[in-house]
């Protein structure tokens, strides 16, 4: 028996994507073990012959018998009302950003990384405690509005998925991770914290109740199945006991407000979290991603059903695994991962990260196509 796209109950042997997600986010039994392989991006198909760039999402999916997973507009943005900013591009793709505030300005750079497509901060805006001040600005008085446009988009967006997949939406990031990765950077995260306590703490908690304030508005406006707390969580950039003080509380409140709005809330968090996954297990959440296997990551499908039994495991496997090998190769892995596993539900088998360029398509179909032989263990 598998839960109709309507929520009704239905009779048969297949289920649709959408069915199986939804199924497998709830860790509930499905017809067989969903696949995300993430390649419905332009980085990954830049580099693939032109008869597959021109393939649509779902012809791709088709193609390699994929489930769906698809991005869905988050219909909302904040507006700091005593805030100004000037982007000045630097002809590369990167930028520098001017934000001018009552007590001051703040500049913070941006560099564009043309192998992978993404951008990353070179110079953070927050260097002293004069500009954790200026910083504080951006949430005083901090409104969110919603776009009525956008939310007609998100709608249309989940139409169009209809049974074959599901739609999600990122709202943001907890105020350490935030500072941490885009504010001040990790080594002065700390530093401030030691040495302006009371101030760091004020902007965090200041960040946080602002923070509450959009997600819940996305989580009500959004018509997307999941809602996604983009932390990028990892024992690289914060200890154990910085997670527990600070981001555990705030995404404890976050998932609440998520799942009292009918959503699911989803972790991403794709670093190095074996130490955490006790912590992470406590968190009001559907699902972990991108669970990261080594080299990149350092937990397993078998870790996760033993650390974290509550959460849907969105990964198992890291681009390393993918990478110039044939499906033969990578097949003997998944399986390895997933025998080690007690039960299956509640995984998604993907590439973790972005698919890598060199995993061509036929990889992907033929992995596809022996995965959906694989029987779950329930």
């Amino acid at each position: 028996m598998a839960e109709a796209d309507d929520g009704k109950v239905f009779a048969g042997d297949e289920m649709t994507s959408r069915q199986r997600l939804l199924a497998t986010y709830r860790r509930q039994p499905t017809d067989r073990i969903p696949y995300w392989a993430k390649v419905t991006n332009g980085n990954w198909r830049r580099a693939q012959p032109q008869r597959v760039r021109d393939w649509s999402d779902r012809e791709l999916l088709d193609y390699i018998h994929a489930d769906g997973i698809f991005g869905s507009p988050r219909c909302v943005a904040a507006e700091a009302p005593r805030v100004s900013t000037e982007r000045l591009d630097d002809g590369r793709g990167g930028w520098t950003l001017v934000t001018r505030t009552p007590d001051g300005e703040m500049t913070e750079r941006w560099a564009h990384d043309a192998a992978t497509g993404t951008h990353h901060p070179v110079e953070f805006p927050v260097k002293t405690v004069q500009d954790l001040k200026r910083y504080r600005w951006l949430y005083e008085g901090r409104t969110c509005r919603t776009s009525d446009e956008e939310v007609a988009r998100s709608r249309q967006r989940r139409d169009e998925v209809g049974r074959r997949g599901i739609t999600l939406t990122g709202w943001g990031t907890s105020p350490l991770m935030h500072l941490i990765e885009h504010v001040l950077g990790q080594e002065q995260t700390v530093y401030f914290l030691a040495d302006w306590p009371e101030e760091t703490a004020e902007l965090i908690g200041l960040m946080h109740r602002a923070n509450c304030q959009m997600v819940r508005r996305v989580a009500a406006s959004s018509a997307a199945d999941v809602i996604v707390s983009v932390e990028n969580t990892s024992t690289t950039l914060l200890s154990p006991a910085l997670f527990e003080r600070f981001c555990r509380p705030h995404l404890i409140d976050y998932g609440r407000i998520i799942e009292a709005a009918g959503k699911m809330h989803e972790l991403h968090m794709c670093g190095l979290l074996l130490a955490l996954l006790e912590r992470i297990d406590g968190i009001p959440a559907a699902s972990m991603e991108a669970f990261t296997c080594p080299p990149l990551g350092n937990t397993r499908l078998a870790d996760g059903r033993a650390k974290a039994p509550s959460k849907a495991l969105i990964g198992g496997t890291c681009v390393n695994v993918w990478w110039r090998q044939a499906p033969e190769q990578i097949e003997r892995f998944i399986a390895g991962e997933l025998d080690a596993c007690r039960d299956h539900r509640g995984i998604v088998v993907t590439t973790a990260g972005v698919a890598p360029q060199a995993c061509t398509a036929e990889t992907f179909r033929a992995v596809g196509q022996w995965l959906a032989t694989v029987e779950p263990k329930t």
